[in-house]
């Protein structure tokens, strides 16, 4: 044998054995996976055609070494940046708290500071009151007395001067203008005690002792969570009825024109239809995992966008609904 078919033979062994190792290692891996008809298939290749169903990885002896889930369709995809926007919106607004919080005990030092902040405010409102009040009083002297000068030239059969005719005008106008002013002040005054009330109470909250803080605060958090519209189930058996009868809510309470059925309807997020009028809400409820198999469920309610749909949004109506979600939850948990 010569030296150039030598060399040919042992290339051609080379290959040979090349091309049995990568069978044998080819076939250490095997794959399994169900198409949608609920054929069940094994090999150590997956076909293009069929990556997008859920396959396991097994060893040599048969034993699942690896899980590759199914591939997620676009509502799918979409659903879940749906639910993570509620849940950064829901992180967003107790971010908010913590540093409203972190405020108040900065600010102040004791109750006693938030409470003088508090009087200061409403004297210097008070003051301001009391002097629109008297411009007001002021302005309508004036114009009494103006509409007297112009009854006296009427009287005497005379044209009422253009001048009269102009000042009574401009004084109707200031008077006008002095009672928008009071009642912005009234308007003023009630959310600056609204607001001081609500920083009084969660700063009496945050400066009592352990104890007395505990209980305050789990009353805080159920007075938060309705408002809020928030339940905690505290079992996925008790989360699985609950969430049949948040569906009942959201068709009970939302509204449309062309129907009351859910728009999207899935395991962890039923949403009504889109607002149709400006009286129109779409109800929605997300379901977030908290661990230790403990879940909650998140009542979001949404208005048309528009000036009417905005007010409708921040009504009595609407808070009503949102404090009725958990009781409604409740009791008819207990009546099952």
């Amino acid at each position: 044998m010569t030296t150039s078919s030598k060399s040919t033979l042992l290339i051609t062994l080379i290959c040979f054995l090349g091309l049995l190792s990568s069978q044998v290692v080819r076939g250490e891996k095997m794959y399994k996976w169900v198409d949608d008809k609920g054929n069940t298939y094994f090999s150590d290749q997956v076909p293009p055609k069929h990556s997008q169903y859920r396959r396991e990885s097994l060893s040599k002896q048969g034993v699942v070494v690896g899980v590759t889930e199914r591939a997620k369709t676009k509502s799918e995809e979409a659903l879940d940046r749906l639910l993570t926007a509620l849940k950064e919106a829901q992180e967003k607004v107790i971010a908010q708290q913590m540093f409203h919080d972190k405020a108040l005990r900065v600010t102040y030092n004791k109750l006693e500071d938030l409470q003088k902040t508090y009087d200061a405010s409403l004297m210097e409102l008070e003051t301001e009151q009391k002097l629109a009040i008297s411009n007001l009083k002021r302005l309508d002297n004036q114009l009494e007395t103006q509409h007297r000068q112009a009854a006296t030239f009427e009287r005497n059969g005379e044209k009422i001067p253009q001048n009269l005719l102009v000042e009574i005008k401009a004084t109707e106008r200031e008077s006008q203008q002095a009672y928008i002013k009071i009642s912005q002040n009234i308007e003023k005054k009630n959310k600056i005690s609204e607001r001081f009330n609500a920083d009084i109470a969660r700063y009496k909250q945050l400066t009592e002792s352990s104890d007395q803080k505990r209980q305050e605060k789990q009353k805080e958090e159920l007075k938060a969570a309705n408002e809020l519209g928030v339940y905690t189930c505290n079992s996925e058996q008790q989360c699985e009825k609950a969430w049949k009868i948040a569906g009942d809510f959201i068709t009970k309470h939302s509204t449309s024109s062309n129907s009351t059925a859910p728009e999207i309807d899935s395991s962890k997020l039923i949403m009504g239809r889109t607002p149709d009028t400006d009286n129109d809400l779409s109800l929605a409820i997300s379901k977030v995992d908290l661990g230790d198999r403990k879940q909650k469920l998140f009542l979001d309610i949404r208005c048309r966008e528009s000036s009417i749909g905005m007010e409708l949004c921040a009504s009595k109506k609407v808070q009503d609904i949102r404090i009725a979600f958990r009781n409604y939850l409740e009791s008819s948990l207990e009546n099952q």
